[in-house]
């Protein structure tokens, strides 16, 4: 005979393991694991492979008792509530907590050693063998793992098709004066962008290029809202963040010799044209009334990037890419 094909999966509530067994009705609802491996044992002994029981009752044991969860219903719980106001603050100024979604970009975060508060996932994704994978990972950063209804789970995504987890973390906020810079720094500033995927992308391509910092001016969208955090692709926890007054950047770039470089359609002068390959800040304006005057009259470069069609002018996560790779070109040479 064959061996029977055993395909686990586990309710993370409960700690139930399901095995469907060839020849036999599929198991469920047990509680009790030393039952489930009685299953397991009749089916091996069946298929005369003696030597799996004693790994599939291990296998049983040991997820019993790494796992440690609750099960929330409601989306009335105060989780939930405490959950959903983090989802619905306006800026991150206010608090030190942020919404991830998703098995990739959580794994990104625990990579980074971002802090993970509390884990909210489905039944259904806790079924899936990356579920399973990754929520066992959590259980060994945090205590607090939650399963919860679809509908408690609804109010908290952020996105058409949801992943069926996420996380509640915690960033750090860094100050200019903490910011470890490189020999030859090169940073990205984001003045007022006001679209939560502009601003993911340029942080995304500034972790590319491999910038020193993104530095958060007033005005800008918030970093942190999940719109945000998505647009990023993970790139969010391996660059520092930065958010910083317009006077008080300023007086900083003065203090460490940083030129201050801003992307304007209005110059004559292109990118491609200026010297990027010392020490320089490049500041990207707001979508629809670009940079700060402050920041034009005290900027070393106004650049443009020149438009060779009839298009009227490039996306401003698209000029950062432009303008950035350029940087990164010259300093390569």
């Amino acid at each position: 005979m064959d061996l029977p094909k055993i395909i686990e999966t586990r309710d993370l509530q409960t700690q139930e393991i399901c095995y469907t067994v060839c020849k036999a009705p599929p198991v469920e609802a047990l509680e009790n694991p030393d039952a489930v491996c009685t299953v397991i044992a009749v089916a091996f002994r069946r298929a005369g492979d003696f030597d799996e029981i004693s790994d599939a009752r291990k296998k049983v044991t040991e997820s019993e008792q790494t796992m440690n969860y609750m099960k929330i219903t409601s989306s009335l719980n105060a989780k939930i509530k405490a959950a959903y106001e983090i989802k619905q603050r306006k800026s991150s100024s206010e608090h030190s907590f942020f919404l991830i979604e998703g098995p990739h970009l959580i794994e990104m975060a625990l990579g980074s050693d971002i802090p993970i508060r509390e884990v909210f996932f489905t039944e259904s994704f806790s079924r899936k063998k990356e579920g399973r994978r990754v929520l066992e990972q959590l259980s060994r950063h945090t205590g607090k793992l939650y399963e919860v209804s679809d509908s408690a789970y609804h109010k908290l995504t952020g996105t058409e098709t949801p992943q069926g987890i996420i996380a509640v973390a915690t960033h750090r906020k860094l100050s200019l004066k903490e910011l470890p810079l490189s020999s030859n720094p090169l940073l990205v500033v984001s003045d007022s962008i006001q679209d939560p995927g502009n601003l993911g992308t340029i942080i995304r391509t500034a972790d590319a290029v491999g910038a020193d910092a993104v530095i958060i001016l007033p005005g800008t969208c918030d970093v942190y809202m999940q719109k945000t955090v998505r647009a990023t692709a993970g790139s969010l926890f391996n660059i520092p963040i930065v958010h910083a007054t317009v006077d008080e950047f300023s007086d900083w770039l003065r203090a460490h010799k940083i030129l201050l470089a801003v992307s304007t359609v209005d110059s004559e002068k292109s990118f491609f044209e200026a010297d990027l390959i010392g020490p320089v800040a490049i500041v990207f304006g707001n979508e629809a009334h670009g940079v700060h005057k402050e920041f034009m009259i005290a900027a070393d470069m106004a650049l443009n990037i020149p438009i060779y069609g009839k298009a009227e002018s490039l996306n401003v996560a698209t000029s950062a890419a432009v303008c950035l790779y350029e940087a990164v070109r010259q300093r390569r040479r």
